[in-house]
């Protein structure tokens, strides 16, 4: 079954077929654009999709992804804890949902709420023991989880990953300039 959905070209590059043809349709509908960059860019979306679920942290328990990810940030803060405000920028999510899932890490006991000490209008989300010990017995599953993920690549094709998602990334973050593309070439050249 696998080797019908994946191809691999003459010179030895792998294709996921089903994401090759819609490739192609689109670039028939639009154009302009390569049927290279829509393969891309499917790509990035259907690994990105794929990445989520399947994680070790289990929901059963009450640890979410995002539960998880508000534990992990508070564990690395200084002192263990940040401002809430600071939670939205960072997981880029809004500061309603944020205050919801405080709410419920608060009411299990993993995170605490502390009034600024300067400025009343500020609050703390402090992380308690039971929230520490819980990020520690969850960090060696989800090294394991995302080791399992990974083991397909070799550290070459990992480098070259990481190199083209940052080269991405940074198109992205600068294209509200005017020449996106040079502002990378120039870093690069550098």
């Amino acid at each position: 079954m696998m080797r019908e959905e994946f191809s691999v070209d003459s010179e030895g590059w792998l294709s996921e077929c089903s994401v090759q043809e819609l490739a192609t349709w689109y670039h028939a509908h639009v154009g302009r654009v390569s049927e290279l960059t829509f393969e891309a860019h499917l790509m990035v979306m259907r690994v990105a999709a794929s990445l989520t679920p399947g994680s070790p942290l289990d929901p059963s328990v009450g640890l979410s992804r995002a539960r998880y990810n508000i534990l992990r940030l508070l564990y690395q803060a200084k002192n263990r804890r940040l401002l809430m405000g600071d939670f939205a920028e960072w997981m880029n999510v809004s500061p309603t949902n944020i205050t919801k899932l405080i709410d419920t890490l608060v009411a299990d006991d993993l995170v605490q709420r502390v009034t600024h000490e300067i400025d009343k209008r500020k609050t703390w989300a402090e992380l308690t023991d039971s929230g520490a010990e819980m990020v520690e017995r969850a960090i060696p599953d989800v090294g394991a989880h995302v080791e399992s993920l990974w083991d397909g690549l070799d550290d070459e094709e990992k480098k070259v990953l990481v190199h083209l998602l940052a080269k991405m990334h940074m198109n992205l973050l600068q294209a509200g300039t005017d020449r996106p593309a040079e502002a990378i070439r120039a870093l690069m050249a550098g």
